[in-house]
């Protein structure tokens, strides 16, 4: 059910995307994808879409009046950090403010989710534990090959993609610098994996023991804001994992060519460009939350 939020509020704004004109058209169109990932999710019926409309009309308006200027913030600051050699910014106020805005929108998804959830049946109740079920298979066959080098190997590989699809081609220097670090950095799929089966297996008890709707919104705010209920080890190697790919990232952008910084920097004008036309007129961007995250990360 995260996923019905995810899709387009988190992963697409908080610059997981892979190209502007995709992300435009997703929050064109929002409205009709989040639909269509509860009608995927949770089976949800004609009569329930049509109650929840209204809930999600205003999260999607929230969103552009509230979070989408913080978004284009964010833009701002990682041109900024990228595109001046002298710039403040750094990857450490880019990790924190990313880290700021996921909250942010995992507060949307709160709100957008435990209206829906309220008003499941047994048969719905079913299906999206057939579904998360199936997710979850996926994401285990995916993150946790069974031979360690691997699951190294394309543990590295979806890194150096998702870095590329901003870069362009990184060469074998920069390549050879992000497989070094890795070898610092935690992998934490097998816990991450672990925690969100627990979280949904309660999730799941709630719903078929006829949970009400505060308890709801309670349980999804421990789980997708606060992240509540990991152990400390698993903090602990959280946290370390943090610093390490801050590292890296600030190693990196020390390399990167003139052709991959123009690169980098032209798309996320780019997707500021597209989301810039969806705020409010004479909306301007709001640095100041942002622009704390960083100075306490400086600290």
């Amino acid at each position: 059910m995260h996923r019905l939020a995810v899709l387009v509020i988190i992963s697409v704004l908080t610059l997981l995307g892979s190209g502007c004109s995709r992300t435009e058209f997703a929050y064109r169109h929002a409205d009709w994808l989040l639909e269509y990932q509860a009608r995927r999710t949770v089976a949800a019926n004609a009569g329930q879409r049509d109650l929840w409309k209204p809930v999600l009309a205003g999260t999607l308006a929230h969103h552009r009046e509230e979070e989408l200027p913080l978004v284009i913030a964010y833009l701002d600051l990682a041109s900024r950090g990228i595109g001046q050699a002298d710039s403040t910014v750094d990857a450490a106020c880019l990790v924190d403010a990313a880290l700021l805005l996921y909250q942010q929108h995992a507060r949307l998804a709160v709100d957008l989710s435990v209206p829906l959830l309220s008003t499941l049946d047994a048969a719905q109740i079913r299906h999206l534990a057939g579904f998360v079920q199936q997710r979850q298979e996926k994401a285990v066959e995916q993150y946790l090959k069974p031979d360690p080098e691997e699951r190294k190997v394309a543990r590295q590989q979806r890194l150096v993609e998702r870095i590329e699809s901003w870069t362009g081609s990184l060469n074998d220097q920069q390549r050879q610098q992000i497989s070094d670090t890795l070898v610092h950095i935690p992998d934490l799929s097998a816990p991450w994996l672990a925690y969100r089966s627990r979280q949904t297996d309660t999730l799941l008890e709630m719903l078929k023991t006829g949970t009400n709707a505060k308890a709801l919104r309670e349980h999804l705010n421990r789980w997708w804001v606060e992240m509540d209920g990991r152990s400390a080890e698993f903090n602990q190697q959280w946290q370390l994992a943090k610093q390490q790919f801050i590292i890296m990232l600030d190693e990196l952008n020390v390399t990167l060519t003139d052709k991959q910084r123009t690169r980098v920097v032209q798309q996320l004008t780019g997707l500021r460009s597209d989301l810039a036309s969806f705020l409010p007129a004479a909306q301007p961007p709001l640095y100041s939350p942002l622009v704390s995250v960083c100075a306490a990360s400086a600290v």
